[in-house]
C-alpha cells in the first residue's frame, strides 16, 4: 500500500509532469519579458529627452542616479552641462569627508568645471589651521585639467602653513592660471598668502588675464604683517589693477589704498567699476586716511559706483573715525569684533563708534548691515535698535552679538521685514503704472483681478531677483557653507 501511495504522489506532482512545468514557464515568460522591456525603456528615449529631465536635479541628485545603472552613469558624467557651476567644500576636521568628496568630483568631472567656488571650513576658531593646506593642496593637483572662466576660493587661511606646503600650492595655483586665458572672476579672499609666494600669483592672474578680467576681489589675500610694512611690492599688484581694462567689480585691503592709487582707479576706470568691496581687518592707527577729496573724484567718475565695507578686528576707535568718510556711498557694512576680557572698554567703545558713525554717514544709502561682536555692555540693546529705526534705507540685518535683552534681534528683524514689505509693493506698484502708461488702449480690458494678479507676479520676480543679488555679491550676509 505504501508502494501504490507513492507511485500515485509521484504521478500526480505537478513539478514532474512535463506539460505542466511547461505551461508554468509559459506564464511567467511574459512578465519576465516585460520586465526587461522596461528597463530599456530609458534607453529607448533621446538624450535630449533625457538631458531635459536631469536638468532639472541638483548635483546631490544627480550623483546618486549615476549610481543605479551604468546608461545613466555614462549620461551624467559625460554631460557638462551639469558640472558648468560647482561648489566644493573643504574642511580642516579630519573626521569631515567634504575634502575627500571634494578631492572625487574634482578628478571625476573637473574637466566640465567652468565657474568654482571653493569655501575652507574650519572647525575651531583658532587661525592656526595647518591640515587646510593639506587638504587643498590635493585638491589643486586634482583640478590640473579644468579650464575655468571663474575662481572663487574663501578663507583658505595659510599664515600658519608649512612653508613647503605654501611652495607647493603656489607652483601648481600658478601654472593653472597661467593656462586659464578666458578668466573672468577671480576671488580669494582671507588667503592670508606670505608676501613674496601672494605677489607671483597675483602677478600671474594681472598678467594672463588683462583683457578678460572683470571681478578681482583680493581683501585679505596677503598676511596682516605684510600688510603692516606696506612693501614696495603692492605698488606692483596697484599697477597690475589698473591695467585691467575690463574691471566692473573690486575687493582690495585698505592697507593697499593710496591717493594716487584711487585718483588713477578713477580715470582709467571712468563710469565703468560698479562695484568696490574694502577690507580695513586688522589696521592700526597709523594707517593712512584717504583724503574725502579723492572719494568724491571716484564717486564723480564712478556714479553707479557702491561700496561695501569690512571692519575686522580693529585696534581703536580712532581708525574707524579715519577710514570712514561721509562722501562714501556704502551700501554693505559688516563689522567683527572678538572681544577678549583685556579689551572690554576699548572693544565696547569701537562697537559704539561704528553705530554712531554709520547711523550718522550712512543712514541714507546704507542697505545691508552684518555685526559679530563679542562683548555685551549695557547700552549696546538700546544703540542698536536706534541704528535700526534711524537707518531708513536698511533692509537685511544680521546680529550675531550678545545682546542683554534676548529680544533685540527679533524686535530688529520685525521692523524689517515691514520695510522689505513695502519696499516690494511700491516697487510692484510703479512697475504696474509703468506697463499701463506704455500700453496703447490705456488700461481698457482691465480687471481688479488682472491688477491684483500682476502686482503678485511683479512681487515674485522683485524677491527673486534680491535673494540671486544677495547670492551673487561678493559681501553676502549669509553663513551657508
Amino acid at each position: 500500500m505504501s508502494e501504490l501511495n507513492e507511485t500515485t504522489t509521484s504521478n500526480t506532482s505537478p513539478a514532474s509532469d512535463p506539460e505542466v512545468r511547461q505551461m508554468g514557464e509559459d506564464s511567467l515568460q511574459p512578465d519576465v519579458d516585460s520586465k526587461l522591456e522596461g528597463s530599456y525603456l530609458w534607453e529607448k528615449l533621446p538624450q535630449e529627452v533625457i538631458y531635459n529631465i536631469f536638468d532639472y536635479l541638483k548635483q546631490s541628485d544627480l550623483l546618486r542616479l549615476a549610481t543605479v545603472c551604468k546608461y545613466w552613469r555614462d549620461s551624467i558624467h559625460t554631460t557638462a552641462q551639469f558640472w558648468r557651476c560647482m561648489r566644493l567644500n573643504l574642511s580642516c576636521d579630519k573626521k569631515s569627508a567634504h575634502s575627500k568628496k571634494s578631492c572625487w568630483y574634482a578628478t571625476q568631472l573637473g574637466s566640465h568645471f567652468r565657474e568654482l567656488s571653493i569655501s575652507c571650513h574650519h572647525h575651531h576658531k583658532s587661525k592656526d589651521c595647518k591640515n587646510m593646506a593639506f587638504d587643498f593642496r590635493r585638491l589643486l593637483l586634482c583640478l590640473c585639467h579644468s579650464n575655468l572662466t571663474s575662481l572663487k576660493i574663501t578663507d583658505l587661511r595659510l599664515d600658519s602653513a608649512l612653508i613647503s606646503t605654501v611652495a607647493v600650492i603656489r607652483q601648481v595655483m600658478t601654472r593653472m592660471l597661467s593656462s586659464y586665458h578666458r578668466l573672468h572672476c577671480f576671488q580669494m579672499s582671507s588667503a592670508q598668502w606670505p608676501l613674496h609666494e601672494g605677489i607671483k600669483v597675483i602677478d600671474t592672474v594681472l598678467t594672463v588675464s588683462r583683457g578678460t578680467l572683470q571681478s578681482l576681489v583680493i581683501d585679505g589675500f596677503f598676511e596682516a604683517t605684510s600688510l603692516a610694512q606696506r612693501p614696495a611690492e603692492f605698488e606692483r599688484v596697484t599697477n597690475g589693477i589698473l591695467s585691467l581694462n575690463r574691471l566692473t567689480k573690486l575687493g582690495i585691503d585698505y592697507q593697499l589704498l593710496t591717493d594716487s592709487f584711487v585718483t588713477a582707479l578713477s580715470r582709467s576706470h571712468t563710469g565703468q567699476l560698479k562695484v568696490l568691496k574694502i577690507s580695513a581687518g586688522q589696521a592700526d592707527a597709523a594707517v593712512s586716511k584717504i583724503p574725502g577729496s579723492v572719494w568724491s573724484t571716484l564717486i564723480e567718475a564712478c556714479p553707479a559706483l557702491k561700496i561695501a565695507f569690512v571692519i575686522d578686528d580693529l585696534s581703536s576707535y580712532v581708525t574707524i573715525v579715519d577710514m570712514l568718510d561721509h562722501v562714501l556711498p556704502i551700501y554693505k557694512i559688516r563689522f567683527l569684533l572678538n572681544s577678549t576680557p583685556a579689551r572690554f572698554e576699548s572693544d565696547c567703545m569701537c562697537t559704539l563708534v561704528v553705530l554712531a558713525l554709520v547711523m550718522t554717514y550712512y543712514r541714507q544709502t546704507l542697505v545691508k548691515f552684518e555685526m559679530d561682536v563679542g562683548v555685551k555692555f549695557y547700552g549696546i540693546d538700546i544703540a542698536f535698535l536706534m541704528f535700526v529705526a534711524k537707518c531708513q534705507n536698511l533692509l537685511y540685518v544680521k546680529a550675531s552679538s550678545s545682546f542683554t535683552d534676548p529680544e533685540t534681534e527679533m524686535t530688529a528683524q520685525i521692523v524689517l521685514q515691514e520695510r522689505r514689505r513695502q519696499r516690494d509693493l511700491r516697487m510692484s506698484q510703479d512697475t504696474a503704472n509703468k506697463r499701463a502708461k506704455r500700453s496703447p488702449h490705456d488700461g481698457a480690458g482691465s480687471s481688479p483681478a488682472n491688477d491684483t494678479a500682476t502686482v503678485a507676479r511683479t512681487v515674485n520676480v522683485i524677491k527673486m531677483e534680491a535673494e540671486s543679488s544677495d547670492q551673487t555679491d561678493g559681501l553676502s550676509l549669509t553663513n551657508e557653507p
